[in-house]
Protein backbone atom coordinates (compact mmCIF):
# COMPACT_ATOMS: atom_id res chain seq x y z
CA UNK A 1 0.00 0.00 0.00
CA UNK A 2 3.02 2.68 0.61
CA UNK A 3 4.58 1.49 -2.53
CA UNK A 4 0.87 2.43 -4.21
CA UNK A 5 1.29 5.75 -2.08
CA UNK A 6 4.39 6.75 -3.73
CA UNK A 7 3.23 5.96 -6.87
CA UNK A 8 0.44 8.25 -7.12
CA UNK A 9 2.61 11.04 -5.85
CA UNK A 10 5.61 10.52 -8.61
CA UNK A 11 2.23 11.09 -10.94
CA UNK A 12 0.89 14.72 -8.91
CA UNK A 13 4.56 15.96 -9.01
CA UNK A 14 4.54 15.19 -12.98
CA UNK A 15 1.50 16.83 -13.05
CA UNK A 16 2.04 19.63 -11.23
CA UNK A 17 5.37 20.63 -12.80
CA UNK A 18 4.30 19.69 -16.62
CA UNK A 19 1.35 21.85 -16.43
CA UNK A 20 3.36 24.46 -14.14
CA UNK A 21 6.75 24.56 -16.76
CA UNK A 22 4.09 24.30 -19.53
CA UNK A 23 1.56 26.50 -19.05
CA UNK A 24 3.67 29.44 -17.71
CA UNK A 25 5.75 29.06 -21.23
CA UNK A 26 3.33 29.41 -23.55
CA UNK A 27 0.72 32.12 -21.24
CA UNK A 28 3.30 34.30 -21.23
CA UNK A 29 4.01 33.50 -25.07
CA UNK A 30 0.38 34.04 -25.50
CA UNK A 31 0.44 37.22 -24.00
CA UNK A 32 3.63 38.45 -26.03
CA UNK A 33 1.74 37.31 -29.47
CA UNK A 34 -0.94 38.97 -28.69
CA UNK A 35 0.69 42.33 -27.47
CA UNK A 36 2.52 42.10 -31.47
CA UNK A 37 6.18 41.32 -29.05
CA UNK A 38 7.07 38.35 -30.88
CA UNK A 39 5.78 35.86 -33.60
CA UNK A 40 5.96 32.17 -34.54
CA UNK A 41 9.44 31.88 -36.25
CA UNK A 42 11.40 34.72 -33.96
CA UNK A 43 13.39 33.79 -31.25
CA UNK A 44 11.64 34.55 -27.96
CA UNK A 45 8.49 33.09 -29.62
CA UNK A 46 10.21 29.54 -30.45
CA UNK A 47 12.12 29.73 -27.18
CA UNK A 48 9.04 29.89 -25.07
CA UNK A 49 7.25 27.54 -27.55
CA UNK A 50 10.03 25.06 -27.09
CA UNK A 51 10.14 25.32 -23.37
CA UNK A 52 6.60 24.65 -22.86
CA UNK A 53 6.30 21.53 -25.48
CA UNK A 54 9.59 20.33 -23.21
CA UNK A 55 7.70 20.48 -19.96
CA UNK A 56 6.43 16.87 -19.48
CA UNK A 57 10.10 15.94 -20.13
CA UNK A 58 11.63 18.34 -17.35
CA UNK A 59 8.50 17.45 -15.23
CA UNK A 60 9.51 13.81 -15.40
CA UNK A 61 12.72 13.49 -14.00
CA UNK A 62 12.12 15.95 -11.73
CA UNK A 63 9.02 13.96 -10.39
CA UNK A 64 11.33 10.99 -10.02
CA UNK A 65 14.08 12.62 -8.99
CA UNK A 66 11.91 14.31 -5.64
CA UNK A 67 10.11 10.35 -5.24
CA UNK A 68 13.32 8.16 -5.25
CA UNK A 69 12.24 5.98 -2.26
CA UNK A 70 9.35 4.27 -5.30
CA UNK A 71 12.40 3.90 -7.61
CA UNK A 72 15.78 5.25 -8.40
CA UNK A 73 16.63 7.55 -11.40
CA UNK A 74 18.67 4.73 -12.93
CA UNK A 75 15.66 2.77 -13.14
CA UNK A 76 13.46 5.48 -14.51
CA UNK A 77 16.75 5.60 -17.24
CA UNK A 78 16.54 1.75 -17.70
CA UNK A 79 12.99 2.57 -19.06
CA UNK A 80 13.95 5.17 -21.42
CA UNK A 81 16.60 3.69 -23.21
CA UNK A 82 15.33 -0.21 -23.10
CA UNK A 83 15.32 -0.67 -27.06
CA UNK A 84 16.25 -4.77 -26.66
CA UNK A 85 12.51 -5.83 -27.57
CA UNK A 86 11.39 -8.19 -30.43
CA UNK A 87 11.81 -6.13 -33.76
CA UNK A 88 8.02 -6.74 -34.29
CA UNK A 89 7.46 -4.01 -31.73
CA UNK A 90 9.68 -1.49 -33.64
CA UNK A 91 7.14 -2.14 -36.99
CA UNK A 92 4.43 -2.16 -34.23
CA UNK A 93 5.66 1.69 -33.06
CA UNK A 94 6.62 3.35 -36.42
CA UNK A 95 4.35 1.32 -38.64
CA UNK A 96 1.14 1.55 -36.82
CA UNK A 97 0.32 5.42 -37.20
CA UNK A 98 1.31 5.33 -40.55
CA UNK A 99 -1.77 2.71 -41.18
CA UNK A 100 -4.41 4.27 -39.06
CA UNK A 101 -3.37 7.57 -41.35
CA UNK A 102 -3.88 5.84 -44.31
CA UNK A 103 -7.18 4.21 -43.38
CA UNK A 104 -8.71 7.53 -42.27
CA UNK A 105 -7.79 8.90 -45.36
CA UNK A 106 -8.60 6.38 -47.85
CA UNK A 107 -12.55 5.90 -45.61
CA UNK A 108 -12.68 9.80 -46.30
CA UNK A 109 -11.61 9.23 -49.67
CA UNK A 110 -14.49 6.33 -50.27
CA UNK A 111 -17.65 9.25 -48.40
CA UNK A 112 -16.60 11.74 -50.49
CA UNK A 113 -14.16 11.76 -53.28
CA UNK A 114 -13.58 15.28 -53.53
CA UNK A 115 -11.36 14.54 -50.65
CA UNK A 116 -8.61 13.08 -53.00
CA UNK A 117 -8.07 16.56 -54.97
CA UNK A 118 -7.25 18.15 -51.69
CA UNK A 119 -5.04 15.82 -50.44
CA UNK A 120 -1.03 17.21 -50.33
CA UNK A 121 0.76 14.35 -49.53
CA UNK A 122 4.67 15.24 -49.07
CA UNK A 123 7.21 12.19 -51.29
CA UNK A 124 8.28 9.47 -48.89
CA UNK A 125 11.63 10.26 -48.36
CA UNK A 126 10.75 13.11 -46.30
CA UNK A 127 9.20 10.75 -43.72
CA UNK A 128 12.63 9.60 -42.05
CA UNK A 129 13.66 13.78 -41.46
CA UNK A 130 10.21 14.89 -40.18
CA UNK A 131 10.34 11.77 -37.61
CA UNK A 132 13.81 12.59 -36.15
CA UNK A 133 12.31 16.36 -36.22
CA UNK A 134 9.51 15.38 -33.99
CA UNK A 135 11.14 12.46 -31.76
CA UNK A 136 12.58 16.20 -30.04
CA UNK A 137 9.26 17.97 -31.16
CA UNK A 138 6.48 15.88 -29.39
CA UNK A 139 8.02 12.47 -28.87
CA UNK A 140 9.87 13.21 -25.73
CA UNK A 141 6.71 13.89 -24.17
CA UNK A 142 6.45 10.35 -23.27
CA UNK A 143 8.92 10.60 -20.35
CA UNK A 144 6.27 11.57 -18.64
CA UNK A 145 2.67 10.75 -20.03
CA UNK A 146 4.37 6.99 -20.30
CA UNK A 147 6.80 6.91 -18.61
CA UNK A 148 5.40 8.24 -15.23
CA UNK A 149 2.04 8.48 -15.37
CA UNK A 150 1.29 5.39 -17.21
CA UNK A 151 3.37 3.67 -15.30
CA UNK A 152 2.27 4.98 -12.04
CA UNK A 153 -1.52 4.58 -12.59
CA UNK A 154 -1.66 1.34 -14.70
CA UNK A 155 -0.93 -1.03 -11.53
CA UNK A 156 -3.98 0.91 -9.31
CA UNK A 157 -6.27 1.40 -12.10
CA UNK A 158 -5.49 -1.16 -15.02
CA UNK A 159 -3.50 -0.13 -18.04
CA UNK A 160 -6.53 0.75 -20.28
CA UNK A 161 -8.76 2.95 -17.09
CA UNK A 162 -5.09 4.54 -16.81
CA UNK A 163 -4.96 5.38 -20.67
CA UNK A 164 -8.30 6.51 -20.48
CA UNK A 165 -7.69 8.83 -17.47
CA UNK A 166 -4.47 9.95 -18.80
CA UNK A 167 -5.96 11.13 -22.53
CA UNK A 168 -8.48 14.32 -20.98
CA UNK A 169 -5.18 15.00 -19.04
CA UNK A 170 -3.03 15.28 -22.08
CA UNK A 171 -5.59 16.87 -24.10
CA UNK A 172 -5.69 19.59 -21.66
CA UNK A 173 -2.14 20.45 -21.53
CA UNK A 174 -2.19 21.39 -24.60
CA UNK A 175 -5.43 23.97 -24.38
CA UNK A 176 -3.34 26.74 -24.84
CA UNK A 177 -1.77 25.93 -27.98
CA UNK A 178 -5.50 26.72 -29.17
CA UNK A 179 -4.68 30.39 -28.49
CA UNK A 180 -1.13 30.88 -29.63
CA UNK A 181 -0.82 32.69 -33.69
CA UNK A 182 1.67 30.25 -35.62
CA UNK A 183 0.68 26.97 -34.39
CA UNK A 184 -1.19 23.86 -35.67
CA UNK A 185 -3.68 24.04 -33.08
CA UNK A 186 -4.72 27.85 -33.03
CA UNK A 187 -8.07 28.16 -33.76
CA UNK A 188 -8.93 24.54 -34.06
CA UNK A 189 -12.19 22.32 -32.96
CA UNK A 190 -11.02 20.99 -29.62
CA UNK A 191 -13.32 18.58 -29.58
CA UNK A 192 -11.64 15.75 -32.62
CA UNK A 193 -8.44 17.07 -31.03
CA UNK A 194 -9.69 15.49 -27.54
CA UNK A 195 -10.95 12.35 -29.12
CA UNK A 196 -7.76 12.03 -30.90
CA UNK A 197 -5.87 12.39 -27.71
CA UNK A 198 -7.96 9.81 -25.84
CA UNK A 199 -7.15 7.79 -28.58
CA UNK A 200 -3.29 8.18 -28.66
CA UNK A 201 -3.33 7.84 -25.74
CA UNK A 202 -5.15 4.43 -25.53
CA UNK A 203 -2.12 3.52 -28.21
CA UNK A 204 0.79 4.43 -26.36
CA UNK A 205 -0.23 3.08 -23.28
CA UNK A 206 -1.42 -0.26 -24.77
CA UNK A 207 2.43 -0.06 -26.41
CA UNK A 208 4.49 0.78 -23.10
CA UNK A 209 2.16 -1.83 -20.99
CA UNK A 210 3.28 -4.75 -23.51
CA UNK A 211 7.27 -3.65 -24.01
CA UNK A 212 7.70 -1.12 -20.86
CA UNK A 213 9.94 1.45 -23.03
CA UNK A 214 9.75 4.52 -23.02
CA UNK A 215 12.25 4.40 -26.12
CA UNK A 216 9.43 3.02 -28.22
CA UNK A 217 6.53 5.31 -27.18
CA UNK A 218 8.12 8.32 -27.95
CA UNK A 219 8.93 6.83 -31.58
CA UNK A 220 4.99 6.28 -32.21
CA UNK A 221 4.77 9.44 -30.81
CA UNK A 222 6.93 10.86 -33.44
CA UNK A 223 5.72 8.79 -36.18
CA UNK A 224 1.89 10.00 -35.08
CA UNK A 225 2.85 13.22 -35.38
CA UNK A 226 5.53 12.93 -38.51
CA UNK A 227 2.98 11.08 -40.55
CA UNK A 228 0.74 14.53 -40.47
CA UNK A 229 3.31 16.52 -41.57
CA UNK A 230 4.36 14.27 -44.24
CA UNK A 231 0.51 15.41 -45.39
CA UNK A 232 -1.43 12.00 -44.41
CA UNK A 233 -4.17 13.66 -43.13
CA UNK A 234 -8.34 14.21 -43.92
CA UNK A 235 -8.93 17.65 -44.77
CA UNK A 236 -10.99 19.09 -41.83
CA UNK A 237 -13.50 20.35 -45.22
CA UNK A 238 -16.75 18.15 -45.62
CA UNK A 239 -17.27 17.42 -42.43
CA UNK A 240 -14.98 14.56 -41.65
CA UNK A 241 -12.82 16.29 -39.19
CA UNK A 242 -13.25 13.41 -36.77
CA UNK A 243 -12.96 10.28 -39.21
CA UNK A 244 -8.70 10.22 -37.82
CA UNK A 245 -9.68 10.65 -34.14
CA UNK A 246 -12.08 7.96 -34.26
CA UNK A 247 -10.34 5.45 -36.17
CA UNK A 248 -7.33 6.14 -33.24
CA UNK A 249 -10.14 5.73 -30.96
CA UNK A 250 -10.99 2.47 -32.26
CA UNK A 251 -7.68 0.90 -32.36
CA UNK A 252 -6.32 1.75 -29.00
CA UNK A 253 -9.60 0.31 -27.76
CA UNK A 254 -9.57 -2.57 -29.37
CA UNK A 255 -5.86 -3.66 -28.97
CA UNK A 256 -6.53 -3.14 -24.93
CA UNK A 257 -9.86 -5.59 -25.64
CA UNK A 258 -7.85 -7.86 -27.32
CA UNK A 259 -4.19 -7.92 -25.77
CA UNK A 260 -4.46 -6.20 -22.63
CA UNK A 261 -4.49 -8.71 -20.34
CA UNK A 262 -1.88 -10.00 -21.69
CA UNK A 263 -0.05 -7.23 -21.41
CA UNK A 264 -0.75 -5.83 -18.15
CA UNK A 265 1.92 -8.20 -15.92
CA UNK A 266 4.77 -6.83 -17.49
CA UNK A 267 4.26 -3.39 -15.42
CA UNK A 268 4.70 -5.52 -12.09
CA UNK A 269 8.06 -7.06 -13.22
CA UNK A 270 10.96 -6.04 -11.48
CA UNK A 271 13.31 -3.07 -12.82
CA UNK A 272 15.37 -4.83 -16.09
CA UNK A 273 13.00 -7.79 -16.63
CA UNK A 274 11.05 -8.10 -19.98
CA UNK A 275 13.13 -6.47 -21.93
CA UNK A 276 12.22 -9.54 -24.23
CA UNK A 277 9.16 -9.33 -25.30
Amino acid sequence: MAELVHLRRRAKVFLAFAFGISWCAWGTLILLAQAQATAYGEWPFMTLYALGGLGPTIAAYVSVCLTRREAPLREFNQRVLRWRVRPVWYVVAIGLPIALAFVAVGIAVALHLAVSSQLAIKPWYVFPLLFAMTIIGGGLEEFGWRGVTQDAWGPILGQARAALMIGPIWAIWHLPLFFLPGVSQYHGQFGPFLVGVVGNALLFGWLYSRTRSILLCVFMHAATNAIVMLGVVVPAEHGMSLISPCVVLAVGALLFLSFGKRGSPAIAEAPGAGQQD
